[in-house]
């Protein structure tokens, strides 16, 4: 058996319920940080159980005992050793005695909004008019304070996972700032692409355009999430040097990178003299086979397309197709 390697991981917080935990498992590899495909594993990362659930302690510890094992059982099945995880949640309540956690305050004058951590206490009321607008039969969907509750399952998430590794308070809002990449929201088009651009500067990855495709594969949750978790994970495999944070440390800190040298680019430059992709994709292309299909994001969902669709191809085969589109108008995988 080979040496245990380490790794670095990196979560997106969510407790939305039936839907899947984003976490991100990374490690350096030959000076670029690339994330494991956790989507092809036969086990997934636990669902969330929704904002009601967050009045059960229980309920919280149980998701947050789930994602332990889970990280576990990925560092056991590669061989890799976790030395440090990113959360994007607060790690604790507000000190009472201050009307706003530092690292709040300084995003604050950085000009990075973020939801205000409230106090142990405050969190106390909150809970007792969750607990009575269920009572009274209110929605779900309407709960109150749900922009709040989740931190709930963040403190419970730090301290579980404390007992793998040591556990950092990130935000990829304020990563993707430093970054220079935080102009368009994450859910408008264009947004992940623009910032996996900007961190494959500093992290070697996304490298050759397909990486952008697997994006999807390293981890669950839409590519937004998954971004998200990537770049935390980022965040965490820097060591202290390497990275600032707004705030005191240990407990009221977020950490972002101090940008340091980019990595050079290592796209081939001998690929075919077909249309080239960049890691900025078009926001319309129609399809270079068949000249029909109009691409709202060339070149996402050119598979399922050549698989099935596409009439510039010659193969029948859908698996086949794919290898023919590629080869042809994409590049070829060195």
């Amino acid at each position: 058996m080979g040496s245990v390697q380490p790794c670095y991981v990196g979560i997106d917080l969510a407790f939305a319920k039936n839907k899947h935990l984003p976490i991100v498992v990374c490690s350096w590899e030959n000076g670029r940080l690339v994330p494991q495909p956790l989507r092809r594993f036969a086990f997934a990362p636990p669902r969330g159980k929704g904002n009601a659930a967050t009045l059960k302690q229980e309920s919280i510890c149980c998701f947050a005992r789930e994602a332990r094992i889970y990280i576990e059982s990925v560092c056991n099945q590669l061989a890799l050793h976790p030395l440090r995880i990113g959360i994007d949640a607060p790690s604790e309540p507000r000190n009472s005695k201050i009307r706003r956690r530092l690292a709040e305050t300084e995003l604050d004058r950085v000009g990075i909004s973020c939801f205000a951590t409230p106090s142990t206490s405050e969190f106390d009321v909150i809970l007792d008019k969750v607990r009575k607008h269920l009572a009274a039969g209110g929605e779900e969907s309407r709960i109150p304070h749900a922009n709040q509750l989740w931190m709930l399952v963040g403190f419970a998430m730090f301290e579980e996972l404390s007992h793998l590794a040591p556990c950092l308070e990130v935000f990829p809002q304020a990563t993707a700032r430093v970054l220079g990449a935080s102009q368009l929201h994450k859910s408008r088009p264009g947004a992940v692409e623009a910032q996996l651009s900007a961190v494959a500067r500093y992290t070697g990855w996304p490298v050759h355009e397909e990486d952008v495709y697997s994006l999807r594969e390293i981890a669950w949750g839409d590519r937004h999430d998954q971004l998200d978790a990537y770049l935390s994970a980022w965040v965490a495999s820097l060591e202290e040097s390497e990275r600032m944070a707004y705030g005191v440390p240990p407990n009221d800190a977020i950490w972002v990178p101090k940008l340091g040298p980019e990595k050079p680019s290592i796209i081939p430059v001998d690929t075919p003299a077909t249309p080239k992709l960049s890691i900025g994709l078009d926001l319309q292309h129609l399809c270079p086979g068949c000249g029909k299909k109009e691409f709202k994001q060339w070149p996402l969902g050119w598979d399922s397309h050549a698989a099935h669709k596409c009439e510039g191809l010659k193969e029948t085969d859908p698996e086949k197709r794919k290898l023919e589109f590629r080869s042809k108008y994409l590049y070829k995988v060195p």
